[in-house]
C-alpha cells in the first residue's frame, strides 16, 4: 500500500476515536470540570509519550520546539473552547460544528503555502460541510453559548491542521506532538489548580476510564498518528477525513446518548461520504488518466 493510503486509513481511525470521545467526554463532564478533565487527560498523555518516545525526545531541535509551541497554542485553545462548549450543547452538534473546520482549512492553507486549493477540494469541503449540517443542526436552528465556543474551537483546529502540515514536513512529528500535548496539559492543569484549590482525585472508575481513553487513544495516539500521517497528505485532504468524526459522533450519540437518528441525519451521512469521496477519488482517478494517456502517447 502507498504511504498516502496508509495515512488516510490511519486518519479515519483517529476520526472514529474522536467521534466516540464526544459521547464519553460529555458524560464525564457531568461529574468533573472541563479544565480538570483536560489537565489530567493531557498530562497523562504527555507522560505516556515521554515513556514510549524518550529516545526521539532526546534529539529534540529548536524547529521541533517552535512548531510544537505554535501548533500547541491552537490545540490548547481548541480543546478548551470545545470542552467548555460541550457542557452546553449535545455531542452530535458539537461534532458538527467542530467538523466545520473542513471548510476553513483550504483557505487558511493558502496564506501559508500560497497554493490555492484545487476545485475538487473546495467542492468536496462544501458538500461535506452541508452534510454535517444535516447531521447535527436541529429544526429550530438555535445558536447557543456552547455553539459559539465550539465554532471558535473549529477555527483553532483548522489552524492546527494547517500549521501541522507546514511543520511536520521539516521537523520530527513525534516531538511536535509531545510538545503540543505537554503545553496543553500544563496550562489547563495550572488553571484548574488555581480555580479549584480543593482538588480531589477520588473519581470513580467510570471517570478515570474516560480520562484514560481520552489520554491514550484520543490524545497521545491520535496526535502522533495525525502528525506522522500529515507528512504524506495535504491539510485539506486531512481535514476532510478528520471531519468524519462528526458522523461517528452522531452514530455513537444515537447509540449511547439517546439522540434520535432522523432521515435528515442519514441524508447528512450520505453527503459527508460524497464530499470525502470527491476529495479522495477524483484526484486519484485524474492521476490514473494522465498516466494512461502518457503511456499511450509513448507507445
Amino acid at each position: 500500500m502507498k504511504k498516502s493510503t496508509i495515512a488516510d486509513i490511519a486518519l479515519f481511525f483517529v476520526a472514529l476515536g474522536w467521534g466516540l470521545n464526544f459521547v464519553v467526554e460529555k458524560k464525564s463532564l457531568t461529574m468533573i470540570t472541563p479544565l480538570m478533565y483536560l489537565g489530567l487527560r493531557f498530562i497523562l498523555s504527555a507522560l505516556l509519550m515521554a515513556v514510549i518516545f524518550h529516545k526521539q525526545l532526546k534529539n529534540i531541535t529548536k524547529e521541533d520546539i517552535k512548531g510544537g509551541l505554535i501548533i500547541g497554542l491552537f490545540v490548547l485553545l481548541g480543546f478548551v473552547t470545545q470542552t467548555v462548549g460541550l457542557v452546553y450543547t449535545t455531542p452530535s452538534k458539537s461534532g458538527f460544528i467542530t467538523g466545520s473546520n473542513v471548510v476553513m482549512v483550504p483557505f487558511l492553507a493558502y496564506f501559508i503555502t500560497k497554493e490555492f486549493p484545487q476545485l475538487n477540494q473546495i467542492v468536496g469541503a462544501i458538500i461535506t460541510f452541508v452534510g454535517l449540517g444535516f447531521v447535527s443542526i436541529d429544526e429550530n436552528l438555535v445558536i447557543g453559548w456552547g455553539d459559539i465556543l465550539t465554532l471558535l474551537c473549529a477555527l483553532c483546529f483548522a489552524l492546527q491542521i494547517t500549521f501541522t502540515e507546514y511543520y511536520v514536513k521539516k521537523s520530527n512529528p513525534i516531538n511536535i506532538a509531545f510538545i503540543q500535548i505537554a503545553l496543553t496539559g500544563i496550562i489547563t492543569m495550572g488553571i484548574a489548580i488555581i480555580q479549584e484549590p480543593a482538588i480531589s482525585l477520588s473519581y470513580d472508575l467510570e471517570i478515570w476510564g474516560s480520562i484514560l481513553f481520552g489520554a491514550v487513544f484520543c490524545t497521545a495516539g491520535a496526535f502522533a498518528v495525525q502528525n506522522v500521517a500529515q507528512k504524506y497528505t495535504n491539510s485539506t485532504h486531512a481535514a476532510v477525513i478528520l471531519c468524519t468524526e462528526s458522523i461517528f459522533a452522531g452514530i455513537f450519540s444515537y447509540l449511547f446518548w439517546g439522540e434520535p437518528l432522523a432521515l435528515k441525519t442519514v441524508v447528512g451521512f450520505v453527503l459527508v461520504l460524497a464530499g470525502v469521496l470527491i476529495t479522495e477519488i477524483v484526484p486519484a482517478r485524474a492521476t490514473e488518466c494522465i498516466k494512461e494517456s502518457a503511456e499511450t502517447t509513448t507507445l
